[in-house]
């Protein structure tokens, strides 16, 4: 019998809804019972997803803007942040494009600056270790970035979208075609997007706050009979030029930009699902390649002129592959498999002094990488209301500098690692649609060549790497209770409501004690100006927090055809490098100094309220806001710390939509209506001040 399904690689533990957006989808393991954006009921981890719906109402410029409505996420900067979920990032958070690994030349990982976000049909945010499915790197939890379902309507159709943002005249233009009949789809999506520099909050203009970016990509899906599925995509960004704010690493004589910022990705997938002991079969190869130039302008104090200049043009390339087996045996269900990928990254550097008058070539690293894989089996066993699952992992991973320019060495460095990681977990159903959970996890990550041997730029200055790292190991654990509360007898009624209010609440707790834990470390004798960082490894670190996610759904709020939603979110999250005294280590439990990338508490709230005209026609109005309150961010401030103060910002937005004979969306967002002036977690420029932003689209 031939099934229609999805031809894109996906999570062993979750299948995904084909089209993302509806408000109650049964799965295996997941049953999504809240409105768009948000909450989702699972039994084994706090999972948040944000529908393209979501996306279209925020009308968010690139992937940080979407990911920030989800809990544990926090927002550093305009356009590119670093991506961090409770408090890690970096190579502890995994980010992956229908499965499949996502990297980059940054200092904080997978930036997402070249993500054009409308192209996606939802993006899941997955909270807990999972480092046994998925490998090194998935410590705190995996984005994972799902592209359009390509079957959901047959014959040639389409999407115009353009947007504007009246604070930086941000201007967004996509075009998406697509044709599919019964066994192939093929779909070609274009964008432009620019914006000049913005102002913050009080009108002042943040200088070299600009970019551009073009995209395209073109995709191929095919499917057979006996439930086998092909698909096939690439995607090419050119971005640049775009800036960091001036005066984003404490002074204001050095200005940094990216003159270009170039990236080529591809995947091929293909999936057997023969619906017998062997459920699913699936494997799927990629590549991706990047270049990106990054220019830094330092200008005499006396005089203004430009006295410095360093090019560093990154070249990095990287491909892999993933192998999942998903087995039913009796009461277990078991997923085997293996992954790995093979990263390469240049980083030639020049640079000229003109008050010398002397050109001078920098260390650079060539062919330096990161080569690692492993193999991982994990087990679920179900006997009546508990299910328990264990896992194993073991990986390997090589490092090397590569060839290099120096005075002093002829010859790269090089390191080899082995480790395991492993998980054990336990889900009770404490009631029909209710869950607590518990997993306990030990991971490992490895320093790679970029943390070892590359200098790079951060949110709040410039990295430096430090090649006598070591791998940091972990011990993870991960608490949950989940699950719906329907109101059938609402106000006293005697029969049962149709569409009755339900709330859908997720609280966890989760902790994480590291040993050689791979911190960047403010650099105060670097000797250079500004804000400067290096990598470390800190003896012992401590990360340990809490998150409560609410969703209330009233689908019939004083009229039977009005949807109100309200959600929120409380995040806590603490983290410390331990003391260590002259006799004895640090025990886990004793005082610490703050870690620098701990965000501080922080809550979002927001109502909806969606209204049915008619079949073909409906609006919506929404209000929301988030605080996040004061912390430092670097301690003590003798050593180069600032504070973050407390802020809190304003939005609202409001819709039209009509699905007739043309079918077109009209979309409005205010963000920050107070025009408040405010500084992000971890960074010092200033965030964007009051906007406007007007959305228009039509699909034919």
């Amino acid at each position: 019998m031939k099934m229609r399904m999805t031809a894109m690689a996906m999570f062993p533990f979750i299948a995904m809804a084909q089209s993302g957006l509806s408000d109650s989808v049964a799965l295996p393991d997941v049953t999504i019972t809240a409105d768009a954006p948000r909450q989702v009921l699972t039994q084994s981890y706090s999972q948040t997803d944000i529908p393209y719906d979501a996306i279209e109402e925020k009308i968010a410029t690139s992937l940080i803007d979407v990911l920030e409505q989800a809990p544990g996420i926090t927002k550093r900067g305009e356009y590119h942040s670093p991506i961090a979920l409770r408090g890690l990032g970096g190579k502890r958070l995994l980010i992956t494009k229908d499965g499949n690994r996502r990297m980059g030349n940054f200092s904080g990982g997978f930036m997402g600056q070249s993500v054009n976000v409308y192209d996606l049909a939802k993006v899941e945010i997955i909270k807990g270790p999972a480092s046994v499915q998925y490998g090194p790197g998935a410590i705190s939890g995996i984005i994972n970035m799902e592209s359009k379902p390509p079957f959901l309507r047959r014959g040639i159709h389409g999407k115009a979208l353009s947007s504007y943002g009246t604070n930086n005249a941000e201007r967004n233009v996509l075009t998406h075609l697509a044709w599919a009949n019964l066994d192939h789809a093929l779909t070609l999506s274009a964008r432009y997007r620019s914006a000049d520099d913005y102002h913050k909050g009080h009108g002042e203009v943040s200088e070299n706050s600009s970019f551009t970016d073009k995209d395209l990509r073109a995709a191929y899906h095919w499917e057979g009979y006996a439930s086998i599925a092909l698909s096939a995509e690439a995607e090419y960004h050119d971005g640049g030029p775009w800036g960091h704010p001036r005066g984003f690493n404490g002074t204001m004589f050095m200005r940094m930009y990216n003159p270009y910022d170039n990236t080529f990705h591809s995947a091929v997938t293909l999936r057997w699902l023969p619906e017998r002991c062997l459920r699913r079969l699936e494997t799927s190869i990629y590549y991706d390649h990047e270049r990106r130039q990054q220019r830094k302008d330092s200008y005499d104090v006396g005089s203004g002129l430009l006295s410095y200049r360093e090019d560093v043009n990154y070249r990095n390339g990287y491909g892999g592959y993933r192998l999942l087996s998903r087995w039913a045996l009796g009461a277990c269900e078991l997923s085997a498999g293996s992954d790995g990928v093979l990263y390469r990254i240049e980083s030639p550097t020049e640079a000229t002094d003109y008050f010398l008058d002397a050109y001078i070539r920098n260390r650079v690293s060539k062919d330096a990488g990161v080569m690692m894989g492993g193999i991982f089996a994990e087990n679920e066993y179900i006997s009546g209301n508990w299910k328990l699952r264990g896992g194993l992992r073991t990986d390997g991973s090589v490092v090397n500098e590569g060839a290099v320019h120096d005075t002093t060495l002829a010859q790269g460095r090089r390191s080899t690692v082995k480790a395991w990681n492993g998980v054990a977990g336990l889900v009770y159903t404490v009631a029909e649609e209710m869950f607590a959970s518990l997993q306990v996890a030990r991971s490992c990550r490895m320093p790679d060549a970029m943390e070892m041997f590359i200098i790079r730029s951060a949110s709040d200055g410039i990295v430096y790497g430090n090649p006598a790292l070591t791998p940091e190991y972990g011990l993870n654990l991960d608490a949950g209770l989940r699950g719906n509360i329907t109101f059938g007898g609402l106000n006293g009624a005697t029969e049962a409501i149709p569409h009755p209010p339900t709330l859908v609440f997720d609280l966890s707790l989760f902790a994480n004690f590291l040993n050689e834990f791979i911190s960047q470390e403010y650099w105060r004798n670097s000797g250079k100006k500004g804000i400067n960082y290096t990598y470390l490894n800190i003896e012992r670190a401590r990360i340990y927090g809490a998150e409560l996610s609410l969703t209330f759904l009233y689908p019939a709020f004083l009229h039977p055809d009005n949807r109100l939603a309200y959600n929120a979110t409380f995040v806590y999250t603490q983290g410390d490098k331990l003391r260590t005294n002259d006799q004895d280590n640090a025990g886990w439990l004793t005082r610490g100094d703050p870690l620098r990338t701990i965000p501080p508490f922080n809550c979002y709230h927001e109502v909806n309220l969606r209204h049915i005209l008619n079949s073909g026609k409906s609006f919506y109005l929404s209000a929301d806001s988030r605080y996040y309150a004061s912390q430092h961010r670097i301690a003590p401030s003798s050593e180069g710390g600032y504070v973050s103060p407390a802020y809190a910002l304003f939005g609202i937005s409001a819709g039209f939509t009509c699905k007739r004979r043309l079918t077109f969306d009209f979309k409005l967002r205010l963000d920050n209506l107070a025009d408040n002036a405010y500084r992000p977690f971890e960074t010092i420029v200033q965030g964007m001040g009051r906007t406007a932003k007007f959305l228009f689209s039509s699909s034919f």
